[in-house]
């Protein structure tokens, strides 16, 4: 059995220095790259937020009914609504229905809907 000295030792790594580093730094990217492949998959499985379903007519009764409703317009992800009756609005239902704010200016309603505006906008009003 053959032992290394320590001069052979430090002359080792003095002649390699080099390849070992680099061996290292690709050991570490290889765990940190291991690591947030984890991660990543993590937040993809258990980051799906469940598919929302579209009840219209939910909205239309929080919303005071059809004949409340004047106008409306999509615009990205809010539907701007002209109504009649602005207390006969019921947020709460609104947002249990999925709305995830309101704006209210002057003359307009506006429900801010992420991601589903256009969806929940042809569901309330079918065929325009």
């Amino acid at each position: 059995m053959y032992v290394l000295s320590v001069k052979e030792f430090n002359d080792f790594l003095r002649e390699n220095a080099l390849w070992l580093s680099l061996a290292l730094a690709a050991v570490i990217l290889l765990i940190v790259a291991f690591a947030l492949l984890l991660i990543l998959r993590r937040k993809k499985k258990g980051g799906k937020a469940p598919k929302r379903v579209i009840d219209a007519s939910s909205y239309i009764t929080a919303l005071g009914g059809q004949e409340n409703i004047v106008s409306h317009s999509l615009v990205r992800s809010r539907i701007v609504l002209q109504l009649v009756d602005y207390a006969k609005v019921d947020k709460e239902k609104l947002k249990e229905a999925g709305v995830d704010g309101f704006i209210m200016m002057s003359d307009k309603l506006t429900l801010v809907i992420k991601g589903d505006a256009e969806k929940v906008n042809k569901a309330i009003f079918p065929g325009e």
